[in-house]
């Protein structure tokens, strides 16, 4: 297995994974418009007031799903190259397969779901009755300061976490399995 079969079944993977992250994110808003307030910007939650219950709710079940998504997409992707190599994959090809696929989540969080739909087009399911208009709908930066904290950028730092999670799981997994 050559490293381009790697990429390849990364980006295949990614694909995946950022297709049902999104699908879960649009489809909880659909639902329950309050369900991600908590990731809103401070003064549209400060106006909005408490979530509901629905969105509470919502959110859990948002949750679940995505911890889903995050667990059954790389152990299809680690099986995919399991099935390309023939034999062992060690930690790396895997690393890659989980780093690839949650920087491409990351990426399409921020430029799709945040800057493009939150901050752009401004879809009804995305604002929260009686904030119509308020200006913070508008705050790109908010949403980059959200993904690179200072001092430590965690959420960055977590795509590698990710990453080495998925290889150290299949190195675990290729250990047991002798």
């Amino acid at each position: 297995m050559t490293w381009s079969d790697v990429l390849a079944a990364g980006v295949f993977h990614a694909l995946i994974l950022t297709a049902l992250f999104t699908a879960v994110v649009i489809g909880g808003l659909l639902f329950a418009r309050d369900s991600l307030i908590g990731d809103y910007p401070p003064a549209i939650r400060e106006r909005y007031g408490a979530q509901s219950e629905r969105g509470r709710r919502t959110a859990g079940v948002m949750g679940a799903l995505n911890a889903l998504v995050f667990v059954v997409v790389p152990v299809v992707g680690v099986l995919d190259l399991h099935g390309r190599s023939g034999g062992s994959l060690g930690f790396w090809p895997p690393f890659a397969l989980g780093t690839i696929g949650f920087a491409a989540l990351v990426l399409v969080d921020l430029v799709i779901l945040d800057w493009l739909l939150f901050c752009t087009v401004r879809p009804r399911f995305m604002v929260l009755p009686g904030t119509e208009g308020m200006p913070e709908y508008r705050d790109y930066a908010f949403h980059w300061r959200v993904l690179v904290p200072s001092p430590v950028p965690w959420p960055l730092l977590s795509v590698v976490g990710y990453g080495a999670v998925v290889g150290a799981v299949s190195v675990v997994a290729e250990a047991v399995a002798g």
